[in-house]
């Protein structure tokens, strides 16, 4: 019987106690993952073992699948052999011929050590679904710095022309406006290549004489007119990335793009930590992804517990009623859960999915129409929770307290 046994540095097929056959790695850190992975093809060890007429036992499952694969008939060794083979690590390697000894076969096993968790950390760093983690976070502390940036530039162009807050709500209008300069040098023609339609352009031009706002000197101009283009220069880079997240989500996640949306698919994937991690999830969890504080609070303290978290800001959740959010949430959390185990294994987009979806969500709103009247309920904490634990404690030492201090005024008032 041959036993063919994969280690750290190569294969050693064995026949008894004697090496037959060595196949050594030539890196041994990336040859081991492609056996682990099933990705290697092992030709030398399939045309040695097809001309044997033994049979074969493996110490490795990855390794017993590619001989199958090779129509190799193999067994898997016992539990015993496999423990024993990696307690005398250090011996079968020289043994296989792959160390000279056991000194030098350990200080070979510390170097694979090190080879591995490089190769993990460069093979985890490469994955495309972290790029697009990095890319949606980036996108969201965009948006913040320019609704910072955008507050300052109204209130800092809101002393020389005050008028023009209440009247464009857009912050890239805004701007444009501002990049123009000093109010009594603009035209209409600042107004309508800001993208403003005719009845608001009559109105600017209207308030830009009509204007209470003070003077403005050119230092300051410059500066805020600085700050405009910078938020400009953040819109051109927001949308960048806006396009850069759409094409990379429909690469590695079509089906999560297709039930949830480029922008709350690339939200959820990030909350999730990665795309494998995500499809591990059940769907309950990925309901409440982003409501976190929420869930925890309602598990302390009995109240209702929270029926989406980054879902709110899908579509179908949002512009659904109060009473229909909960149920649609719960729909698409349950679609995502198996959109995401799809785009993990590769498996393409898959239309059934969203046909599927947008099916209940018809059934939903067409069976809950009207909000359904629910019996009232106390919104008080669980028995036996800290929150009534604390409430009593603190009520009977306010009750002591009262007592003593009864206790020595008593008889006073009758002096």
């Amino acid at each position: 019987m041959l036993s063919v046994i994969l280690t750290e540095l190569g294969i050693g097929v064995f026949n008894e106690n004697t090496c037959v056959k060595t196949i050594t790695f030539s890196e041994p850190a990336s040859d081991y993952i492609f056996i682990k992975k099933g990705k290697s093809r092992i030709s030398e060890l399939g045309k040695f073992l097809s001309n044997e007429q033994n049979d074969v036992t493996v110490n490795d499952l990855a390794l017993y699948d590619l001989l199958k694969k090779k129509d190799i008939e193999a067994q898997m060794m016992s539990e015993h052999d496999i423990e024993n083979i990696q307690l005398t690590k250090p011996k079968v390697l020289v043994d296989a011929n792959l160390a000279s000894d056991e000194n030098d076969a350990m200080q070979k096993l510390r170097d694979f050590a090190i080879q591995l968790s490089s190769t993990k950390i460069t093979e985890t760093s490469e994955s495309p679904d972290l790029h697009v983690i990095q890319s949606i976070n980036t996108l969201d502390d965009t948006d913040k710095i320019i609704n910072a940036i955008s507050s300052r530039l109204r209130e800092w162009y809101g002393l020389h022309f005050p008028e023009l807050d209440n009247i464009i709500d857009s912050i890239n209008g805004y701007a444009q406006i501002v990049v123009a300069g000093k109010r009594e040098n603009m035209s209409d023609d600042v107004f309508v290549n800001a993208g403003f339609p005719d009845s608001k352009v009559q109105m600017l031009s209207l308030v830009r004489e009509k204007s209470r706002g003070g003077d403005i000197t050119d230092e300051n101009l410059l500066m805020v007119q600085s700050l405009a283009k910078n938020i400009l220069e953040l819109f051109d880079m927001r949308k960048n990335l806006e396009e850069q997240i759409d094409t990379q989500m429909k690469e590695i996640a079509p089906n999560i793009t297709a039930v949830l949306g480029t922008t709350v698919g690339a939200r959820i994937l990030a909350k999730a930590g990665s795309l494998e991690k995500l499809s591990k999830m059940p769907a309950s969890t990925i309901q409440v992804l982003g409501a976190e504080k929420a869930l925890f609070r309602a598990l302390k303290t009995g109240s209702n517990p929270p029926k989406h978290g980054l879902l709110f800001q899908h579509a179908v959740v949002h512009a659904a009623p109060r009473w229909q959010r909960g149920k649609i949430a719960r729909a698409i959390a349950a679609k995502a859960a198996i959109a995401a185990r799809v785009d993990v294994h590769g498996g393409g987009l898959n239309n059934t999915l969203l046909d599927k979806l947008n099916i209940r969500v018809k059934e939903i709103e067409e069976k809950y129409d009207k909000p359904v009247k629910k019996p009232e309920r106390e919104n008080t904490p669980k028995s036996g929770s800290n929150f009534n634990r604390n409430r009593d404690f603190k009520q009977k030492k306010k009750s002591d307290r009262f007592k003593s201090r009864k206790r020595k005024n008593f008889g006073r008032h009758n002096r």
